[in-house]
């Protein structure tokens, strides 16, 4: 039903003072004896000129019509398909699965519900490389949750190798599971795990350790083999006792640089799939490990936080001076230092050389002494409470690269000093100062780089709070590490003035992501410098080159590579200035991860879980049609939706042709009458 009223922005009284003065109008012209018509008619006339005068004098106070439109939105139900590529390694195909479920679809869009199917990639394929079943569900209720959403079909086998467990999330409506895969275990024998540190120090033995799971093979004797560009370095034969059972080599670290090394089980027949009989090993050979000092006044869980986040690399060493709990100040020559707590009395340490610095201030830090001590950053304190503020990213940051800043909007407010900041100098803010959901120009975290001294500057402490944050909402600390070892990279690579700078962003990439290759170009004089045509060759272990020309501009200086097959590549990129040739070289590594095939057994457990806790019911994919039934005796309602629009009365053409026809009929009844 839809309804619509006249709405005044005016009161009352004007409307009523349009009416009195509509009426005197009409009163005043039909209130003459001598008009040809009777008063019956005369009557008639003026009630006509009074309407007419009212509609045109209404104008006047810019009335809206505020239309009200009821829709029923019909009930929604989502079909969340978990489309990894588990669900198909045993027998089903792709197009079988999609059949079946689209099936289920059209049966119950017959049933006058709304159906909606959602996908890990919006694709209707069962070839996605990793299942994420907590991640397709809140994708779910995002792009459904604002409609009448009723249910959620989540049709999986139950596997998951990414985010957490499902069961552990909080769901509104309830979810209904349709059971994918095989419960029953097949006959296979796959590496599950494999443990080594993917940094070592050339000269060093390293161990890799395999974990070996198998079904249906007990007692079986089979062989291990550890390869290097297709040579065989190590070998073991081991029997199956046990369901899982590990097997260790050992490795030297000869050379700098990058490898992949190939671990594989042969001597296997009769299994359900192979993809999991050998694992790819991608190790980064280096020559020395950078040192981090942190100095702080009192421990504290920050710098837990960063130890733990560096040391998952390998490439640094941590060490910690405390003043009241360290007798003696370390002597040695450190890449970066973070003094935690900073500008607090009791830190009192100079470095030798020339380190990069990271300040990272408390409530107890001196502000006076910062200002003093820091030139590019400037604080008008304003009071002595300190203000409680979030972080916003700064997409124009370029020192360096953060691609996913996502998680940076759900962290918990830290403590910094209130007041007004002023930075100068070559400073770039990384994040900014967030209240609520205004977002500030005051900074939160700025780096510093003069060409011969690097810095970084927090504005608060307690980020310990933003590792656990993100970790408890996506199950890991991905964006956080990824912000700490980001800054200390900046902090500890000394500047160079190299006029050709072409780098790969991350040595190791996914097989699934293009390498991608930050480009600088400088003059004699160190101004950056755009559309330079650049050669590039990268080269596979077999020695295959492949050739590309890259034209860099102000607006993209990435190079993108096409999809490269799993190895170690050497690349090379050259370019003139004038009359001069540049050249510069590296190698990444491009890595084959595929962890839909460590694990084929569906874990129906998991959904009829889900299911109970939500509410649901739990079905076999045999029993769709006992599904679509269950759906059906919902009997779920539809839900009224009003939409309220404002439209103004100077802008509808109706209200104009009504002025029209009653000063027209007016006109009319007038000489029909034999009036004037």
């Amino acid at each position: 039903m839809n309804k619509s009223f006249l709405q005044f922005e005016y009161s009352a009284w004007w409307v009523l003072l349009i009416i009195v003065l509509a009426a005197a109008l009409s009163y005043a012209l039909y209130s003459k004896k001598n008009a040809p018509w009777n008063q019956q008619q005369n009557l008639l006339l003026s009630i006509i000129r009074f309407f007419a005068i009212f509609a045109v004098a209404i104008l006047l106070l810019e009335p809206s019509i505020r239309q009200v439109k009821n829709t029923i939105e019909k009930p929604v139900v989502a079909l969340a398909i978990d489309n990894s590529m588990s669900a198909t390694a045993r027998g089903a195909t792709s197009d079988s699965l999609f059949t079946a479920l689209d099936q289920i679809k059209v049966a119950l869009e017959n049933a006058d519900l709304e159906m909606r199917v959602v996908t890990h990639d919006d694709s209707l394929s069962f070839l996605h490389r990793s299942s994420n079943i907590s991640q397709l569900l809140d994708k779910t209720k995002e792009t459904y949750g604002d409609q009448n959403l009723v249910s959620i079909i989540l049709a999986s086998d139950g596997i998951y190798n990414r985010g957490i467990s499902p069961i552990y999330k909080n769901y509104i409506q309830p979810i209904t599971t349709l059971g994918l895969g095989d419960t029953i275990p097949s006959k296979d024998i796959s590496i599950t795990r494999t443990l080594y540190n993917k940094v070592s120090f050339a000269g060093n033995d390293t161990p890799i350790r395999l974990e070996i799971s198998q079904t249906g093979f007990d007692r079986q004797e089979v062989q291990i083999e550890l390869s290097e560009q297709g040579k065989i370095i190590d070998q073991q034969k081991i029997r199956l006792n046990q369901k899982v059972q590990e097997v260790e080599f050992v490795v030297k670290s000869e050379r700098e640089g990058l490898r992949r090394l190939v671990a594989k089980v042969s001597g296997v027949s009769e299994e359900s799939t192979a993809e999991n009989n050998f694992s790819n090993i991608f190790m980064e050979v280096i020559d020395g490990q950078k040192k981090v000092l942190i100095v702080a006044a009192a421990p504290h869980p920050d710098i837990k936080a960063i130890r733990a986040t560096l040391s998952k690399t390998g490439n640094y060493r941590t060490d910690i001076y405390i003043p009241d709990l360290n007798n003696e100040k370390p002597n040695e020559i450190f890449d970066v230092v973070i003094f935690h707590g900073a500008f607090t009395s009791g830190i009192n340490y100079s470095p030798k050389e020339n380190p990069g610095y990271w300040y990272i201030m408390s409530n107890q830090s001196a502000i006076t002494s910062l200002n003093k001590n820091l030139p590019y950053l400037t604080i008008d304190r304003r009071g002595s409470r300190p203000d409680k503020v979030a972080g916003s990213f700064n997409q124009s940051f370029s020192k360096f690269k953060i691609e996913d800043f996502s998680a940076f909007e759900d962290y918990p407010p830290i403590e910094v000093p209130f007041g007004e900041y002023a930075i100068s100098g070559p400073t770039e803010v990384l994040m900014y100062q967030k209240l609520g959901s205004i977002v500030t120009e005051k900074p939160l975290m700025i780096v510093y780089d003069d060409g011969s001294q690097k810095s970084a500057v927090l504005a608060g402490q307690n980020i310990w709070q933003w590792k656990l944050q993100e970790a408890a909402i996506n199950g890991n600390s991905d964006q956080f590490d990824n912000l700490i070892t980001k800054t200390i990279q900046f902090l500890s690579v000394k500047n160079d003035k190299k006029q050709f700078r072409f780098a790969v962003r991350e040595r190791n990439v996914s097989g699934s992501e293009p390498a991608l290759f930050d480009v600088e170009v400088y003059n004699d004089i160190y101004e950056r410098i755009y559309n330079n045509e650049i050669d590039i060759e990268i080269t596979s272990e077999s020695g295959e080159i492949q050739r590309f020309t890259f034209s860099d501009s102000e607006y993209n200086g990435t190079f993108k590579s096409p999809s490269l097959a799993p190895g170690i590549y050497q690349y090379e990129a050259t370019t003139s200035i004038g009359d001069k040739i540049f050249a510069d070289r590296g190698e990444f590594s491009v890595q084959s991860i595929n962890p839909e095939f460590i694990s084929l057994t569906a874990n129906h457990q998991l959904l009829k879980s889900l299911s109970e806790k939500t509410g649901g019911e739990h079905f076999h994919f045999n029993q769709s049609e006992e599904l679509i039934d269950h759906l059906i005796e919902k009997d779920f309602k539809g839900k009224i939706k009003s939409d309220e629009t404002l439209v103004p009365l100077l802008e509808s053409l109706w209200w104009y042709v009504l002025i029209f026809v009653l000063f027209s009929t007016e006109w009319i009844l007038r000489k029909y009458w034999g009036g004037y």
